[in-house]
């Protein structure tokens, strides 16, 4: 801010006029951030480390609501901690099955249970049906109406073909039986 300039008068006889040069000490308003971009640097590195955002801000004693404002309002604190999740998600992968590795040989639940999440098709007990929405959405938007019929009629053939006990069993797992 620049200096101002403040006219006095004095009381004498002369009535000389003074001027005097005033400057600001503090051009900063209120009490200075706490959330500054150190300590907000520091939490996306406890965020990479594995830890959760609450409990980064709790290691750096910045309060969870005051971490989100800012970082609401800040588009470069958006991009950052989104690169600190990402982060993490790879982090905890990989310590995850380097500790399901670790166990495996002595507990084979650890195999089984890494072998049914990661190839669900061949190990997995149940059918594992993970939607692709917007894929189906386009694959039935271009079947035209006598090639839905066909597929309907086709599912029947292959409902009437399966083994005595398989649809009852489907249907007590969907929760469709009567």
């Amino acid at each position: 801010m620049p200096s101002q300039t403040a006219r006095t008068e004095v009381p004498d006889e002369k009535k000389e006029v003074q001027e005097l040069e005033l400057s600001v000490v503090r051009e900063v308003g209120g009490r200075p951030l706490f959330l500054d971009a150190r300590r907000f640097v520091r939490i996306c590195r406890h965020i990479e480390q594995g830890e959760s955002i609450s409990e980064a801000c709790r290691l750096e004693l910045v309060h969870y609501t005051g971490f989100r404002r800012h970082v609401k309002r800040n588009p470069k604190y958006q991009r950052r901690l989104k690169q600190a999740e990402e982060t993490r998600e790879e982090f905890l992968r990989e310590f995850h099955i380097a500790n399901i590795r670790k166990h495996a040989p002595k507990n084979v639940l650890a195999s089984l249970w890494w072998l049914e999440r990661r190839y669900p098709n061949q190990f997995a007990l149940r059918n594992v049906v993970r939607e692709n929405s917007a894929q189906e959405r386009a694959y039935y938007d271009t079947l035209t109406k006598e090639q839905l019929i066909a597929l309907i009629a086709a599912s029947k053939v292959v409902e009437a073909e399966a083994p005595r006990g398989f649809n009852q069993q489907a249907q007590l797992e969907n929760g469709t039986a009567s």
